[in-house]
């Protein structure tokens, strides 16, 4: 995977200053009350971002005989543009309360309505409805439905000027703000093994220097959601030796404190991937010199240089290096690839009808494995296609040297399997909304996945992460389907732990796959009779993107590759660049490796 490729996943914005400037205008008109005394100007900011930032608003500070709501409104506005230290809204503070504040997290709240009242006089709250908010790293967490965002300001006197004396510990914007201000990024780090790394999503502020704080994040760590199923190779508390990265031309160099020099080769390495892989979100960043306290930081087998660079690292990728491209269908009890503007049948099951309610295909495809075909293989690379029976009782295994499909798993009613990297077979049996997970590892071993939250329950489908340290969940709760991500522990056991919900309109949702390393596609209605459709969705449930396409009873995706869809008219459709849908020939139950 090219560095270019790679920094192409990254979600940017372009905007254009003149643009930004009418719908800045616009939304302060229509949503907010400028506090009178104190002047709204648009200034524009130097940046290190990726990409050009929108204008800044910037307020000037309170004005004697200003209102407690002319504060409040000041101290909001003040905030809706990232500033290092927030110097302009420590002005509408208390003077205690000015050098005490450290907002360390973001609330973000509805845009619509005028967040503050004042229900009795010098008394301003901020009541609206909340939208979500980031945590101390910068990792998104959306708000449960109908939670309200309620703040007392504390609004008091001082030397006879209103001021906010109870500030909260994070900053407060609206989510016109925050999508103004604010892009995501991916940090980087590496499962328990380290042999692959893991995506973490995380936000940070367009006008900030870039590359200086996702690497400060990355020597955060984790988010606490994700940390119990991911590594590090920094050394705790690992910090910059210099004030911040330096960029000149393409090649940024990052000076980390001398700690990381006793650092053995192998951490050396993924220490560098996971740098790497961070700062190739950079756009203008194409080579990383790294030092500790001054000193090169190098390794062997790289000509002692301490120069790296993210295609150095491709065997880390996280969307598995070697993994298979094509997609794959049953048309007329045949197995077939997904070609541009036609199905091919496979040639290696030519001699098996498959008569199956869906099928998963290995990460690797025919190969079932990274390495070649052969006896070192424990399932003598027969097994790369899973199909579960037509009437959901039988998981069956099928590969080029198998005569006959092998049983897996029977159970009451399967759902579609999940392959993950590491070639475990992932399978669900909703056995009338008591669910039992089960995997079936490299060595033809049976284990139940400890899953709280998920057995037991009606779950309705569940899809393992290319890297396998997420799993995506749909999951009946009465009358609605709900989206739950969970992470994988991988210790003595397979776990299934930490689910959270991400709050979408649908409510009924039949199927899903990982369409990016930070998404999943989603096919759902609002309502029984609602017309089905697919929706990309982020894994943090920030945002959501509906695609507009045929109805479809299933679907398939992997990251890097293009939604396909099972039609209901029996037809395959695969999502198009120009946002159209081609028509790929009869088939259905649509596959990608994984």
């Amino acid at each position: 995977m090219t560095a270019e490729a790679h920094r192409s996943r990254s979600r940017g914005r372009v905007v254009a200053a003149a643009l930004a400037l009418a719908v800045s205008l616009a939304a302060l008109a229509a949503c907010a009350t400028v506090p009178s005394s104190g002047p709204v100007m648009f200034e524009g900011m130097g940046t290190q971002s990726a990409t050009p930032p929108s204008l800044a608003v910037q307020v000037n500070g309170p004005e004697p005989g200003d209102s407690p709501q002319q504060v409040a409104r000041g101290f909001l506005d003040a905030m809706a543009s990232y500033q290092a230290g927030q110097p302009v809204a420590r002005k509408y503070l208390t003077p205690a309360m000015s050098e005490r504040w450290q907002p360390d997290q973001v609330l973000v709240y509805d845009s619509t309505p005028v967040p503050l009242t004042e229900p009795k006089s010098g008394k301003v709250l901020i009541d609206v409805r909340r939208v979500g908010g980031l945590g101390v790293n910068g990792d998104w967490t959306s708000a449960r439905p109908g939670e309200r965002l309620r703040l007392d300001l504390g609004m008091t006197k001082v030397a006879g000027q209103w001021r906010v004396g109870r500030p909260p510990s994070a900053l407060v914007m609206s989510i016109y703000n925050f999508r103004r201000e604010y892009e995501s990024y991916n940090l980087y780090f590496f499962d328990p093994n380290f042999e692959i790394l893991v995506p973490d999503p995380i936000y940070l502020p367009t006008r900030g220097r870039l590359e200086t704080l996702l690497v400060n994040a990355l020597l955060r760590g984790p988010s606490g959601w994700l940390k119990p199923s991911v590594r590090t190779a920094f050394p705790e508390r690992t910090t910059l030796a210099a004030p911040s990265v330096t960029v000149d031309g393409n090649v940024a160099t990052v000076d980390l404190d001398p700690r990381v020099d006793s650092l053995y080769e192998p951490q050396r390495r993924y220490l560098l991937a996971q740098l790497s892989w961070t700062l190739d979100q950079v756009r203008q960043i194409k080579k990383i010199q790294v030092t500790a306290g001054r000193a090169p930081f190098s390794i062997g087998g790289n000509g002692g240089s301490n120069t790296t660079s993210a295609d150095q690292w491709a065997t880390y990728d996280p969307r598995v290096a070697g993994a298979a491209t094509g997609a794959y269908a049953l048309n007329d009890g045949k197995v077939v690839l997904v070609g541009s503007d036609r199905t091919v049948l496979v040639s290696s099951l030519a001699g098996h009808r498959i008569e199956a309610r869906s099928i998963a295909v290995g990460i690797f495809g025919e190969r079932s494995s990274q390495g070649r075909l052969g006896p070192e293989d424990p399932r003598g690379s027969a097994d790369w296609l899973a199909a579960v029976s037509t009437d959901g009782r039988k998981v069956n295994l099928y590969g080029a040297k198998r005569l006959a499909p092998r049983t897996a798993w029977q159970g009451r009613d399967l759902l579609e399997p999940s392959w993950d990297r590491t070639g475990k077979l992932w399978m669900v049996d909703r056995n009338r909304g008591r669910a039992r997970i089960e995997v079936l590892d490299e060595r033809d071993r049976l284990g139940t996945v400890d899953a709280p939250g998920l057995n037991g329950k009606d779950v309705r489908a569940l899809k393992i992460s290319r890297e396998g340290s997420r799993a995506a969940v749909l999951v009946q709760h009465g009358n609605r389907t709900v989206l739950m991500v969970g992470r994988v522990e991988r210790g003595e056991g397979l776990a299934i732990r930490g689910l959270r919900e991400i709050p979408l309109d649908l409510t009924r949702m039949t199927d899903l796959a990982w369409s990016q390393l930070d998404e999943v596609t989603v096919i759902g209605s609002e309502g029984q009779a609602g017309a089905s459709r697919a929706l990309k969705v982020t894994v943090d449930g920030y945002s959501s993107t509906p695609l507009t396409g045929p109805d479809a009873t299933s679907l398939s995706a992997a990251p890097g590759q293009l939604v396909l869809l099972g039609g209901s008219d029996g037809v395959l459709h695969r999502e198009d660049k120009t946002y159209m849908w081609s028509n790929q020939g009869a088939g259905r139950c649509p596959a990608y490796p994984g």
